[in-house]
């Protein structure tokens, strides 16, 4: 199977998975759609980012094999079973290593490891709590753990993409664009660092949700105490 299709697969399971998940939990259900899908998103990615981080050597010496033979992950053959989170992430950050971002195929420094084992051990696993909590009905626990995952996942992700634009800039780092590595200003030529968007729009998204939803709710309340305060004195101006 082409690894564009060993992707599309995997996508596919994961929205099978998280469907599943949640019309089994009734507690979820009031989880914002959009917000939930991220959450169940960040955690699957954590499984990728322990793979990345565990197989690092091996990762890394199959993205400088894509590098020499000038291959894509999209238009190789792997078996189906690279559909499984330990082997995708394999061949997910080898393409990324060798034709986005190369500090992900470093034996220099360890910026790469980093950002995925902060990712994972403050966004996936404060995500994975907050699904945890929600299931048990503790909504304050809940919207605690989002607002942790969702608010160090923006700020990984921002200060990421910031040392990334900043790197293209010094002539002796590994970003910076070459006639074999090329680059333009909104990363057009290296199309698989886009994906990074999601990781700055979707949490800005579910942290400005949250907001949004428990002002309207704390202003009911209040309308709701004035009320009945109102009743107890000068009913008539209820």
């Amino acid at each position: 199977m082409k690894g564009y299709g060993i992707g599309i697969l995997e996508i596919i399971l994961y929205l099978i998975g998280s469907i599943f998940v949640r019309k089994s939990f009734h507690q979820l259900q009031d989880i914002n759609k959009i917000t939930y899908f991220w959450v169940m998103m960040t955690i699957l990615t954590g499984f990728w980012e322990i793979a990345y981080i565990s197989d690092y050597s091996q990762i890394t010496n199959y993205a400088h094999q894509l590098v020499n033979k000038t291959e894509h992950v999209w238009t190789n053959n792997y078996d189906v079973t690279y559909v499984l989170p330990w082997k995708l992430s394999f061949i997910f950050y080898a393409e990324y290593g060798a034709w986005a971002d190369r500090e992900y195929m470093s034996n220099s420094d360890d910026w790469s490891r980093v950002i995925e084992s902060s990712h994972c051990t403050q966004c996936a696993f404060f995500s994975f709590l907050a699904i945890v909590f929600k299931i048990f009905e503790n909504h304050n626990n809940f919207l605690i753990c989002l607002s942790v995952a969702m608010g160090t996942q923006f700020m990984n992700s921002f200060l990421y993409m910031f040392a990334y634009f900043w790197q293209e800039r010094e002539r002796d780092n590994v970003n910076y664009p070459t006639e074999e590595f090329p680059s333009d200003t909104f990363l057009f030529k290296r199309p698989f660092m886009w994906v990074n968007i999601f990781w700055l729009v979707m949490p800005f998204y579910s942290i400005g949700y949250y907001i949004y939803k428990n002002w309207n709710l704390n202003k009911t309340k209040l309308k709701k105490k004035s009320c009945i305060i109102i009743n107890g004195n000068l009913q008539e101006k209820c």
